[in-house]
């Protein structure tokens, strides 16, 4: 068994570490101010490689330069971590800056190589061209915007200045200086992109020409005007006046309404006593009509009457004119008959 156990570290030392994507390329891409591991493993994590270093390319020499924590540009900013895995050869990169970029590879002795493009982004500040304008009040705070396109790039240096318009230069704001003291605020603790300043306790002198000055990436600028804020008396007259204003405009709407009304109150009863004459004639004519209409019919109906009369009479003229009648005519009696009637 035991005979079995060294023959198999005997063959394990023997072959040795073999690099993971041998002879291929990555691409990676990191920010300033971050950190990024560069791979390289060998297939077999408990194998440990004879010997291996990291290297970059220079291109200005054409040259690759020997990456150690010793020398003074990767000093405190390179760190291998293959402590718990002797076939892990990762190099892990700090505190980037944009010139950490290029080609970089992992040198196996007698093994061949692994190679890597590494990419740095910088602070690119979001409209950095255009002078931005923000107005504040005395006693207040104001927040000067400043952004890198990316918000999880960290810039390598940046500043905020205002312009000294006595001296015609730009002074460096700091919480140190007597003016600022106190009064000033970055707000880049979560987001390293964000290099937006506070200013509290706002002053009229606060007011000028400020910069967001980012290294090697340019400036934003902003125009702050600082204005005296409205006193408690100045809001209260301010009140009295839009108070005053609202109730002259209230009581011209209400008069405009009375007086609509009582104009058109009074187009009706010109109407009304317009249409009353003509109301009289037509009351007048009925009137006449109805006088009229009972003449001719009480007329009709003593017409009627006597034809009924005349009617009757003959029927009884005629019921008496019988034969024996016509015997009495000559008679007494026959010319009393006439008489009555």
């Amino acid at each position: 068994m035991q005979v079995c156990f060294y023959l198999l570290l005997v063959l394990s030392v023997a072959k040795g570490c073999t690099l993971k994507d041998l002879g291929q390329q990555e691409e990676m891409t990191a920010y300033t101010g971050g950190s990024v591991l560069l791979p390289c493993y060998c297939t077999d994590l408990h194998t440990k490689p004879e010997g291996f270093i990291w290297e970059r390319d220079i291109t200005n020499r054409d040259t690759w330069e020997e990456i150690s924590s010793e020398s003074g540009q990767y000093r405190d900013r390179v760190q291998l971590v293959n402590g718990h895995s002797p076939g892990n050869l990762s190099l892990l990169r700090s505190h980037l800056t944009e010139e950490d970029g290029g080609d970089y590879r992992c040198n196996v002795k007698e093994k061949g190589h692994v190679f890597i493009k590494l990419t740095v982004k910088g602070c690119i500040l979001e409209k950095g061209s255009e002078m931005l304008s923000i107005t504040a009040h005395t006693g207040g705070s104001v927040l000067l915007p400043c952004y890198c396109t990316d918000l999880h790039t960290t810039p390598e240096t940046f500043t905020w200045k205002k312009f000294d318009t006595n001296r015609s230069t730009w002074q460096e704001i700091s919480n140190e200086s007597g003016q600022y003291s106190t009064r000033v605020q970055l707000f880049n603790g979560h987001s390293p992109g964000n290099l937006s300043l506070l200013i509290s306790h706002l002053t009229e002198k606060d007011g000028g020409d400020y910069s967001c000055r980012v290294m090697n990436n340019g400036s934003k600028y902003i125009r702050l005007t600082v204005e005296a804020a409205s006193s408690p008396s100045d809001i209260d007259s301010k009140f009295f006046i839009y108070a005053a204003v609202g109730g002259s405009l209230l009581l011209m709407v209400l008069g405009g309404v009375i007086y609509w009304r009582h104009r058109a109150q009074r187009r009706g009863q010109m109407e009304g006593c317009e249409r009353k004459p003509d109301l009289r004639r037509d009351q007048e004519i009925q009137t006449d009509c109805e006088v009229l209409y009972a003449t001719v019919n009480k007329q009709n109906k003593c017409n009627k009457v006597q034809e009924t009369d005349d009617v009757t009479y003959s029927a009884v003229v005629h019921s008496n004119a019988s034969a024996p009648a016509d015997k009495l005519m000559d008679t007494e009696d026959t010319a009393e008959y006439a008489k009555l009637n």
